[in-house]
């Protein structure tokens, strides 16, 4: 049996194509590809299956869209692309066709990973019967912004996805609540996503410049000129030798931490919280401070609660990809 998967995303669609044995999968070939430069996926699955030679018939399929999924038809989030269970059905050739939000497909795709494929945040204070099988959050900001909770139900997970990114955002102190009336300026509506992403970053940085009146390095200008301003940010706030940039990561770290734990007590009991996506593993370092778990406990009543829950920051980056192969193997049973 083969089975073709895929993590697909505003910035990157990674696919793979494997082989269903016994003792599990063997990986026959993988590819990552800036999904701006197609159309739409099904460019990109050709693209792949001539490049990679496949002309085996494919048994199953589960592309992992970042996006929400309805009645078989997906609409990427950041992409103009709709994506169609009966178109891929017919491309394909076979009758074994499923899309997942990408979400979904990371919260089954923490099952196959390693302890070094993860940093434990905050160790959760969870006895008894609910370590065997915890309820988990997984929640990650890249492009977006989204939120699955997985469940233990008849003998197995069950994963609810979700579109947490574009609910509206909540303010925790004086600061956020200028960012918040800032935005509103501008927007009728300002969604958790627009701060915690990628160009995220780069608002909380225009906001911290253009309102607060933190200095603007020239240096730090004139790279952003020339590559990825979020980037810039990230590496300048690790480095600690820009104040500006600095700020801006401590600020972002605050809303995520905070919204990380409001996501929790909507599906509050659970007992673990993943943090994916490609943002954080790139911040690991400030992930690790002590900023994050207190703005993630701050919760009133519920702060002791919030002290149960284990945090682990996902390191590996094609959790979502490993979660779309499980969905895909599972079809061909």
């Amino acid at each position: 049996m083969h089975i073709l998967a895929g993590d697909i995303g505003g910035t990157n669609s990674r696919l793979v194509f494997a082989s269903v044995v016994e003792v599990g999968r063997h990986v026959i070939a993988e590819k990552s590809y800036p999904s701006a430069d197609f159309n739409d996926l099904l460019e990109v699955i050709d693209a792949f299956l001539s490049e990679q030679n496949i002309t085996t018939v494919v048994d199953a399929v589960c592309f992992a869209i970042a996006g929400p999924v309805e009645f078989g038809i997906a609409k990427v989030t950041n992409l103009p692309w709709v994506i169609s269970e009966a178109e891929l059905r017919s491309r394909l050739q076979t009758e074994q066709v499923k899309l997942i939000n990408d979400l979904a497909a990371a919260a089954y795709g923490v099952s196959e990973l390693e302890t070094h494929d993860m940093l434990v945040l905050q160790q959760g204070l969870v006895t008894g019967a609910a370590l065997e099988n915890p309820d988990a959050v997984v929640i990650a900001a890249g492009t977006g912004l989204g939120a699955a909770h997985r469940v233990w139900l008849n003998d197995h997970y069950q994963v609810f996805s979700s579109e947490v990114g574009h609910t509206g955002f909540a303010p925790e102190n004086t600061q956020q609540t200028e960012i918040l009336a800032w935005l509103q300026k501008k927007y009728s509506h300002v969604s958790l996503e627009m701060l915690l992403s990628g160009k995220g970053l780069i608002t909380i940085y225009q906001f911290l410049r253009d309102v607060a009146g933190l200095v603007e390095s020239s240096v730090i200008k004139k790279a952003m000129q020339k590559i990825d301003p979020a980037q810039v940010i990230s590496e300048h706030a690790l480095s600690n030798d820009d104040a500006l940039c600095q700020k801006t990561l401590e600020v972002f770290i605050d809303i995520y931490a905070a919204a990380a734990g409001n996501i929790v007590l909507q599906h509050y009991p659970v007992s673990e919280l993943y943090i994916a996506g490609g943002i954080a593993p790139k911040i690991k370092d400030k992930m690790l401070g002590q900023c994050f778990i207190d703005a993630f406990i701050n919760k009133g009543l519920m702060s002791s609660n919030m002290k149960k829950i284990t945090i682990k920051l996902v390191m590996q980056e094609k959790v979502g990809l490993y979660g779309a192969l499980i969905q895909a193997q599972d079809l061909t049973f």
